[in-house]
């Protein structure tokens, strides 16, 4: 196990990996954690001597490829109370080859589809043996011609195929991985249109819009946009959900208001209250949510607006989602 820190933390609230995270494949996939393409010849990776798994609940995120050698590695991860992210990598593994059975390890296994959109992948086919688990996507975004149009094709797929959580994150592309990804389409109809999104275009304003199509898709869609069954043993659910949705909307009030966000009221509440071993929904009933650090009036009426509605949420979410006209 090794330590990390997501290139967005806000939306992926995982504290270590099972070393050494992703394989190359047999084809480009998805790295959640760094939220970068990892090509079919990148440098291969080798599987230390020991798994060296914390005997304390941690957040983990396991690949599957990496679980399927170390059969025994999830089981311990959930023998010690841990919760684990599991990112499905190839298709052809099923929960038999990691040795998890759903009836057992469902509580705190939470299983998710690495997606990036058609120029670079699309959605895969998933196999029964993970069709009754509770799963959902991680997509990557990055503006390209058609962008919009393809990530909503992705997450209605999600809905289709019966997964209950999305995240969308931007990809952090290199040089190389954005001339690589032109020398794919070269030759085709839209190679010059591809090659100014890439290049000359404004990324971080394309990625922005990408990230707010996505927002209102998945709200569309019944969705939810954050991964909400991370609470290692030693946290309450609910709180870890409240958390996840505290960190969101930090993240897009941000956006919003850029330096005058109050978005780091939200963090230092939801660093508060991931940890609670009660749940919060019962200290808000008996006046008592004021009691955890960070639940300030303003902080303590957005998060009762989170799990019932209302203001100041909604003027939130409509200032927000503005730029794809609302809903």
């Amino acid at each position: 196990m090794r330590r990390v820190e997501p290139a967005f933390p806000d939306l992926i609230p995982v504290t270590h990996v099972l070393r050494p995270g992703y394989l190359p494949g047999r084809r480009v996939s998805l790295d959640p954690i760094r939220m970068g393409i990892v090509w079919p010849d990148a440098p291969r990776r080798i599987l230390p001597a020991q798994a060296n798994i914390l005997r304390s609940p941690v957040r983990a995120m396991v690949f599957a490829r990496v679980a399927a050698e170390r059969r025994d590695a999830v089981a311990q991860l959930l023998e010690a109370g841990s919760s684990v992210l599991l990112v499905i990598d190839d298709e052809g593994i099923c929960p038999s080859d990691i040795g998890l059975r759903r009836e057992e390890a469902e509580e705190r296994v939470t299983v998710v589809w690495p997606l990036l959109p058609e120029p670079l992948g699309g959605p895969p086919a998933i196999p029964d043996g993970w069709s009754e688990w509770r799963w959902g996507a991680i997509a990557g975004l990055f503006p390209f011609p058609g962008a919009e149009t393809e990530i909503e094709r992705l997450l209605e797929w999600v809905a289709d195929a019966g997964g209950t959580f999305a995240v969308t994150a931007p990809l952090l592309l290199t040089p190389r991985d954005r001339h690589r990804i032109l020398d794919g389409v070269d030759g085709t109809a839209f190679v010059d249109r591809m090659e100014n999104c890439l290049f000359h275009a404004d990324v971080s304003r394309g990625l922005l819009a990408l990230e707010r199509r996505a927002g209102v898709t998945i709200r569309r869609l019944g969705l939810d946009p954050v991964i909400p069954t991370l609470a290692p043993a030693n946290a309450h659910p609910v709180a870890f959900r409240t958390a996840a949705l505290l960190r969101l909307w930090a993240r897009r009030l941000d956006q919003c208001y850029e330096e005058s966000s109050w978005g780091w009221r939200l963090r230092r509440a939801a660093r508060a209250i991931e940890v609670l071993k009660n749940d919060p929904m019962e200290l808000a009933a008996t006046d008592n949510l004021r009691i955890v650090p960070g639940f300030e009036p303003w902080v303590e009426g957005f998060t009762r607006a989170l799990w019932f509605g209302g203001e100041p949420v909604e003027s939130a979410w409509n200032r927000w989602a503005a730029g794809n006209g609302g809903e």
